[in-house]
């Protein structure tokens, strides 16, 4: 008894765990180079500088292109530049620094 009560907390410990994972509660590890770039796009964003956008984007096509920079990470970081194209700061550096913040520990 004690045991199927415990073998029943560890499923649902886990299946809680597996869920968290599944609906993106956050970014997983990231390069080095995506955490340089979203540090720099954080600063962007807080600065509302529209014209430096195409910089960050820049450095993204370019970490893609010599590999320092996962596809799935281009695609994380080119989003948030695209909110910040859009006007929308507050969730681009929202992101941006959730990045950053999501790799404290690892």
């Amino acid at each position: 008894m004690r045991l199927r009560l415990h073998q029943r907390w560890a499923i649902t410990i886990l299946a809680a765990a597996f869920c968290t994972q599944l609906s993106g509660c956050g970014y997983p590890q990231v390069s080095p180079k995506a955490y340089e770039i979203s540090k720099a796009l954080y600063s962007v964003c807080n600065q509302k500088s529209t014209e430096r956008l195409p910089a960050i984007s820049e450095l993204i096509e370019d970490a893609l292109a010599d590999g320092s920079l996962q596809e799935t990470e281009g695609v994380w970081l080119n989003d948030i530049v695209t909110a910040g194209q859009n006007g929308d700061w507050e969730s681009a550096a929202r992101e941006s620094r959730r990045i950053m913040d999501d790799q404290v520990g690892r």
